[in-house]
């Protein structure tokens, strides 16, 4: 005999039994309030007993789940009078654990500007780990006798993004980690060295030599606005030969010709400055295989603070250095073209619908990017490396690209962002901590060609909106009313 189809017939029953539930319920009720009005009166001056009047299979006994949908629906009523003001082309995302909350054409790719560094700084912390380092060698053909090393030492670029001087980032408002080239140096003199008869050599050879990625329009190369550094796997200060020295514009500095040489040139003085003589000039090329001698190495920042500091200040050379790196794992030299295949490789593995996104480069300055709203809020609240993201982003009116937004406002330390600005884009992508300590992700993209100059007010109006959520009912109007007494749940 064939078994019997007991679900269904549950299923059937489920509600007759429900219903004959509430109906004993409310008979019971009935009766007991019956009986409590046939009772004698209490003596004078005998305390009021506490009476809870709501009966037991009221929804106002679950005032929680009462107040979130009418904070959903004053939410979307707000949402959608600022978006009535954006120009058609946008598109608004806003979650709490997945959950969307807000949406619209919120899955309609679109230039992102600078929010593209928040895939690149998912993808870059899945595919090389949070505790990654980038590690710059000295090294020679053999190791120093009596303090003199005979030949050529080369300078072997890792890729690391932050080598820096202390002069250079001190003049940055925010605190950057950062790699200390001096401290290299230092290492060098430490250990005795006095002298090399050759020359200090610069070898960038870890990535490939193109200074900027070729999708570019011309205006962002090097040597127009400056809006990233000349890219190479041996960059100190950024690749600028000059820096202006409190604008931090880099649009006011000057980018190497030949960033290698450069660092090799910077990296001669230091040595210098500790009295090594150094006995030619300092010039780019590639270590030989036989300059197996390490004489120094320092290893940069972990990976998860320099993704922070890309994030904080909107860093474009990080961001394209991360790239490469990322290009590099599988088929070194590194490539922006392959790391940009790394990355929707990366993000597709870390389990992300990347459906109408498409990756052009790392920083958003390429307008052949393309992303989604709702894929931004997914890689704020990416399970594995979101809190990292969120960490490092801008502060509200206190740091980085959001100092100067939204400060005065209630959302002023509360919300934590990455701003993106192109000629026809602006952006902002974020978290929002809530007055009652929730948690908002959200994302707003806009294109428009002209870009109406009140398209930044309202991106930070749906941030504003997002900080006072839940605004439903007061939730002490939907607890168990009383009658006399104290009141009791």
């Amino acid at each position: 005999m064939p078994p019997l189809p007991c679900r269904p017939v549950i299923r059937r029953l489920a509600l007759p039994l429900i219903l004959l539930s509430v109906a004993v319920g409310a008979t019971w009720q009935a009766r007991a309030t019956d009986a409590a009005a046939d009772l004698p009166p209490d003596p004078p001056g005998s305390p009021v007993p506490a009476i809870v009047s709501t009966p037991l299979f009221s929804a106002r006994r679950v005032p929680l789940f009462l107040q979130a949908p009418e904070a959903d629906r004053r939410l979307v009523a707000d949402l959608d009078a600022v978006v009535a003001d954006l120009p058609s082309r946008t598109c608004v995302a806003v979650t709490e654990y997945g959950r969307l909350l807000y949406g619209h054409n919120e899955s309609e790719p679109l230039i992102p500007a600078s929010t593209q560094k928040l895939l690149t700084g998912v993808a870059a912390l899945e595919l090389l780990g949070p505790d990654h380092v980038f590690t710059t060698r000295v090294v020679a053909r053999a190791a120093a006798v009596d303090g003199v090393v005979d030949g050529d030492i080369w300078l072997v670029g890792g890729g690391d993004p932050v080598l820096m001087t202390t002069g250079y980032v001190g003049r940055f408002d925010d605190r950057m980690s950062y790699t200390d080239v001096d401290h290299l140096a230092g290492q060098m003199a430490v250990a005795g060295l006095t002298e090399v008869t050759g020359a200090v050599i610069g070898d960038e050879s870890r990535f490939d030599s193109l200074r900027y990625v070729a999708t570019w329009p011309e205006r962002f190369r090097p040597g127009s606005q400056n809006q990233a550094g000349p890219l190479s796997a041996l960059s100190v200060n950024d690749g600028f030969v000059w820096w202006h020295a409190v604008n931090t514009s880099n649009g006011l500095s000057t980018s190497a010709a030949d960033p290698a040489a450069f660092a090799a040139g910077l990296f001669d003085d230091l040595l210098e400055a500790r009295d090594v003589l150094i006995r030619r000039s300092p010039q780019s090329g590639i270590a030989p295989l036989d300059a197996t001698v390490e004489l120094a190495r320092i290893d940069s920042p972990p990976l998860n603070e320099i993704v922070a500091q890309m994030l904080m200040t909107s860093d474009n050379t990080t961001a394209e250095l991360l790239l490469k790196a990322m290009g590099g794992v599988a088929s070194p030299p590194g490539t922006s073209q392959a790391g940009a295949a790394s990355v929707m490789t990366a993000l597709k593995g870390a389990g992300h619908d990347l459906t109408g996104v498409v990756t052009a480069d790392g920083s958003g300055l390429d307008p052949g990017n393309r992303v989604t709203c709702r894929v931004l809020t997914a890689m704020l609240e990416d399970p594995v490396h979101g809190p990292d993201l969120v960490d490092g982003m801008a502060v509200a009116g206190e740091s980085g690209t959001m100092r100067g937004r939204l400060a005065g406002s209630s959302a002023e330390g509360r919300v934590r962002a990455k701003t993106g600005t192109l000629r026809d884009v602006n952006s902002l992508a974020g978290q929002v901590e809530t007055l009652e300590g929730r948690k908002l992700s959200f994302a707003v993209l806009t294109n428009a060609e002209p870009l109406p100059d009140r398209v930044r007010r309202l991106h930070d109006r749906v941030a504003l909106e997002l900080v006072g959520y839940p605004s439903g009912p007061d939730l002490r109007l939907l607890e168990p009313l009383a009658v006399g007494g104290e009141e009791r749940g």
